[in-house]
This record gives structure tokens, sequence and C-alpha cells, in this order.
């Protein structure tokens, strides 16, 4: 390979680099990015911990106390023609704020995540989910619609802040906390006014008088 041809194709694969890099990090707190392209017929486990620091990205990303002991154990294994399976489960602390008490407390987390990835994307001129009466056929057991590799790498440090997300309660509650009791029409229901028909028969005449 001449000189300038090497140069030439490391400015492509800087720029491949460089690209991806920025598409990761617009998009996710947090970036772990794996050769999947050359499986062959094999499968690749990894153990993805994200660091202190990285951590702390993520909750302020997501708008959390804290992350503590993130850990995603995950499996890549050949997909159809060209694509990739993961599959992984996801283990960790977060620390979030009660809505109720104010107060920080700790929660368990734990999850597992089955997602596809193809070189390019696979939804043909007639999607495989149509019959030829033109029927919509759903498999409740297949795994979700397949994200697009690009030049055969999957970020799966995007794929952990995902599956983080989900599990995200949007009004997060300390165990045991309870909203005060506020009166409301039902509880005026309780003290009702006298029927006014007691009030009429208080009036009325005793017989004989």
């Amino acid at each position: 390979m001449s000189d300038k041809a090497a140069a030439t194709r490391m400015n492509a694969d800087i720029s491949r680099n460089e690209r991806q890099a920025a598409m990761s990090k617009s998009q996710f707190p947090f970036s772990h990015s794996v050769q999947a392209d050359r499986l062959g017929d094999g499968q690749k486990n990894l153990v993805v911990t994200p660091s202190a620091e990285e951590c702390a990205q993520i909750a302020e990303a997501y708008d959390i106390a804290g992350i503590a002991d993130l850990k995603a154990e995950i499996t890549l294994k050949p997909w159809r023609k060209a694509g990739v399976r993961v599959l992984g489960k996801l283990t960790g602390s977060l620390t979030q704020t009660c809505v109720v008490t104010l107060e920080e407390f700790d929660q368990k987390l734990e999850d597992t995540f089955d997602r596809a990835f193809e070189a390019v994307s696979s939804r043909p001129k007639k999607a495989k989910d149509i019959n030829d009466d033109g029927e919509i056929e759903i498999e409740l057991e297949s795994v979700d619609p397949p994200d697009v590799m690009i030049d055969g790498v999957i970020d799966v440090g995007a794929v952990i802040c995902e599956q983080l997300a989900l599990n995200l309660d949007a009004f997060p509650k300390k165990p045991g906390a309870e909203l005060p009791h506020i009166a409301d029409d039902s509880d005026a229901e309780d003290e009702k006014a006298p029927s006014p028909f007691a009030e009429l028969a208080k009036l009325k005449p005793v017989s004989g008088q």
C-alpha cells in the first residue's frame, strides 16, 4: 500500500471514529463501542462497568441523585445473515429523591435486555409482517425491531443508558412514604346536614295537645 493510500485510509478511519463518538456523545451520557461484525459462528461475552465519574455523568443526565455499582453483563451473538443480537443483564444501585418526603433513598436496579442490530435497515419494500392478504401478522415472542450498526460497531454504552432510563420511576417514592391526607368532598359527605324532613318532624304538633 502506498503512503498516500495509507494516509487516506487512516483519515477515513479517524473520520469514522469521530463521527461515531460524536453521535454517541450527543445522544447518551455514556459510550462504550464494540466491534461486533466479526463474530463468525461464535459469541462474545463482555462485562461493562462504568467508572464512578461516568456513573455521575449518567445520573446527572437522567436527573437522579446518584448511581453506584453499575454493571452490564453482555453477550453478543450472530443474528440472521449479518446482524448481531445483544443480550444482557444490568445491575446497580440508584439513589433517587422521594417526591413525598424529598429525602434521598436507594433503589436496587436489576433488569435484562435483548436487542438486535443489523448493518443496514431490515425494512424491505414489503414488510415481513404483512402476509399475502395484506394483513399484519405479529409475532409476540420476537425481539424488538433491529437497530442499525454503523460500520459494524455497536455502542453498548447507549444500550445501557436506554435500559437504565426505562427503569426510572417518573415519581419515585421512598418505601413507606405516604402523602398527607387532604380533606375532600367524600369527607364532607360524612358530615351531612340534617334531613329537612327530620326538621319538619320536630315542628309537627304532638297528637292530643
